[in-house]
């Protein structure tokens, strides 16, 4: 059972990056690709403030793992508990930032200055989710928990204190950041047409040869402090569909510009998340953090034992799949058109 609790919760996270991560990608348009108001209201009404409609994915994976996974999300807390904080923060501030955007549309000063400051609370919140990400891809020492630095000793992953910050944190977290900046602009062109698009497009493709090279950097570096971690791929070799249907999307994202009609883009960056998500949950199960050391957190040994838990795993299940019913009821009859 405790392998399935694991699945539900790479399903849901996943779920909430696949689905937000648009909404973010797209506020990061804002900020960086959006050069006349034109564009920028196109960007806006291209984004929807649904909080409640993605979120809820958010809210759903931090509620399973405080119920059934105790340890895990203790530890998470303990090292990374205020970062999350401002994650929680800045998403809030984020949705009352748009609102705001809609209030003073007609007020160009105010619309200037509320748009820098949404573009940057999406950036930020996207490196929140990359740098987390990647510390959680590195390892932490378990039996040390607590005492996560800012910095790693010699800016190492291999240091004995390691801190939020190293190379390989950083390479890591550039990777995830590319990755949902292609996701939001693959959003926007699928929303728009025109110049603007063939703009966005140009970029998408510069992006994504990129985001390859992040890529192979990655693969070697994570061989480099975690050797074993590719044993499933050389046990289970049918695995190998995962990471070769992201590469294939990756490659379909570099010739972006030659494709008819504005969805191709949307549908290839969903594919690169969906299936990079799935490869990387194959290379780190069981664990729910890379160890740093011989302590280890696993789907195995982070629960815990009462004789509730039974009934708390259903009535979770039953809930969840409200949850899910309900966000697909969302997505499907509102689509963001009352926002645009």
């Amino acid at each position: 059972m405790e392998a399935v609790w694991y699945g539900i919760l790479a399903v849901l996270i996943g779920t909430y990056i696949l689905l937000d991560g648009y909404d973010l990608g797209a506020g990061i348009t804002y900020l960086f690709f959006a050069d006349t108001e034109e564009e920028k209201q196109k960007v806006t009404n291209s984004i929807s403030s649904m909080w409640d409609a993605n979120e809820v994915w958010l809210i759903a994976f931090v509620g399973l793992a405080l119920a059934i996974f105790p340890k895990y999300t203790g530890i998470l807390f303990d090292n990374f508990g205020g970062y999350i904080l401002l994650f929680f923060l800045f998403l809030l501030l984020k949705t009352l930032i748009y609102n705001l955007l809609t209030i003073y549309k007609d007020k160009p000063t105010a619309k200037q200055y509320l748009g820098y400051l949404f573009g940057f609370l999406n950036l930020m919140l996207v490196v929140f989710i990359s740098l987390i990400f990647a510390n959680i891809l590195r390892g932490l020492h378990l039996e040390d928990t607590g005492r996560l630095r800012f910095v790693s000793q010699n800016f190492s992953p291999f240091a004995q204190k390691v801190g939020f910050f190293d190379w390989f944190t950083l390479l890591t977290s550039a990777m995830i950041f590319i990755g949902i900046l292609i996701h939001g602009l693959g959003w926007v062109v699928l929303k728009n047409q025109g110049a603007f698009n063939r703009k966005l497009k140009k970029i998408i493709q510069r992006l994504s040869f990129f985001e390859l090279i992040l890529i192979a950097l990655f693969l070697a570096a994570w061989y480099f402090i975690h050797p074993g971690v590719f044993h499933t791929y050389w046990t289970y070799p049918f695995f190998f569909v995962f990471p070769i249907l992201a590469l294939i999307s990756l490659f379909g994202l570099m010739g972006i510009r030659t494709y008819p009609g504005e969805n191709k883009a949307f549908l290839l960056s969903t594919n690169l998340i969906i299936f990079s998500w799935l490869s990387v949950m194959v290379a780190i199960y069981p664990n729910f953090i890379m160890p740093l050391g011989n302590a280890t957190l696993t789907a195995f040994n982070a629960g815990f034992d009462s004789p509730q838990r039974f009934y708390i795993e259903w009535w979770i299940l039953v809930i969840g799949i409200l949850l899910l019913g309900y966000s697909i009821i969302v997505h499907k009859y509102m689509k963001g058109e009352f926002y645009k």
